[in-house]
């Protein structure tokens, strides 16, 4: 087998699973466009008087982080995977669940990622740390999610949490070798700007003052509101829990609480139309549920407060004048799709 020269897009593949289970053609993440994989080892110097040399140089547990960005397609959510299903119901449950990633390197020659791997990155014990979806008028939808843990092996299992070489769990699951055949498409086909159901979604209705009382049949699902982009996060802010006794830490924990924010832009016509007082409260709470075309549902209750407006742009440079809101709430975020 000739020596690969480079790795690209076509021999790469990622498949996350709950901890301790086998990959499976259905846990390979589908419609991935980037994967990021890092490691941070922290050291802790220690002087003493009388030198100037180090006395001792002390390693700290590493760090590791994987960051992945998918497509909207209909295909299950990284998400999704990560957290077990937990996503759809329940924000704390899903920042505990663990889950392990491989990100498996194939010939460079292959037209696909198929066959057994030549090296396997086995990421053990991981947590979701953050996530974020966006929604613009130009480009495909994304779901972006950073994985943390302190367990990284490349193709031998040293620790033996898994009981055998990461290559070997890739390539016994049935069906695996298969996942990528030169046929897959997505299902529901990828979310673009028509994709975005503005009519189904629950939305404030500042958003959709900008249309007026445009009432056009051709507005389609936009309801006129005239959104540019729409885009969705929050950071969970993973830490870890250490003992006396052990290395590693026991536990990683999210640090509730998490401030979940959801901004908008939207071509002004008619201003940001937000009054603002200084001698009573201005502000009111707001449902926000955002749909799309291809099954993802992201809900983040009722409780979502205005943060923040901008007004900009409509110079003599001669661009549009836009609006931005920013709305957030804490500790709701509910995530939906993917055939869920």
């Amino acid at each position: 087998m000739a020596r690969n020269q480079r790795i690209f897009y076509a021999c790469q593949a990622v498949s996350i699973v709950g901890r301790g289970a086998t990959p499976s053609a259905a846990s390979i993440v589908k419609g991935l466009q980037s994967v990021g994989m890092s490691s941070t080892f922290t050291l802790d110097q220690v002087f003493e008087m009388g030198q100037i040399e180090i006395y001792e140089n002390i390693e700290e547990v590493a760090d590791i982080e994987v960051t992945l960005e998918k497509v909207l397609d209909g295909e299950k959510l990284i998400f999704d995977l990560a957290s077990n299903g937990a996503c759809k119901t329940d924000v704390v449950a899903a920042t505990k669940e663990r889950c392990d990633v491989y990100v498996a390197v194939f010939d460079d020659g292959l037209s696909h990622a198929t066959g057994v791997p030549r090296n396997v990155c086995f990421n053990s014990g991981m947590y979701t740390s953050s996530v974020a979806y966006n929604y613009s008028v130009d480009g495909s939808a994304t779901e972006s999610v950073t994985l943390v843990g302190n367990d990284r092996f490349w193709n031998a299992d040293t620790a033996g949490v898994i009981g055998s070489t990461p290559t070997s769990q890739w390539t016994s699951a049935a069906n695996i070798t298969a996942a990528f055949d030169g046929t897959d498409t997505p299902v529901s086909g990828v979310v673009r700007r028509v994709d975005v159901d503005v009519v189904g979604s629950t939305l404030p209705d500042i958003l959709k003052r900008q249309g007026g009382d445009d009432a056009s049949t051709e507005a389609g699902l936009s309801s006129n509101a005239h959104i540019q982009s729409i885009a969705v996060s929050t950071d969970f802010g993973q830490e870890n829990i250490q003992e006396l006794g052990r290395f590693g830490p026991y536990h990683r924990y999210a640090t509730f609480p998490v401030e979940v924010t959801c901004d908008f832009e939207i071509i002004a016509t008619s201003g940001d139309l937000i009054n603002v007082s200084g001698a009573a409260p201005n502000l009111v709470n707001h449902e926000l549920v955002i749909k799309d075309t291809a099954g993802t549902v992201i809900n983040l209750g009722n409780k979502n407060k205005l943060s923040s407006v901008s007004y900009s742009g409509g110079d003599t440079g001669g661009g549009n004048a836009t609006v931005s809101y920013s709305f957030s709430n804490f500790n709701v975020l509910t995530v939906q799709g993917g055939g869920a």
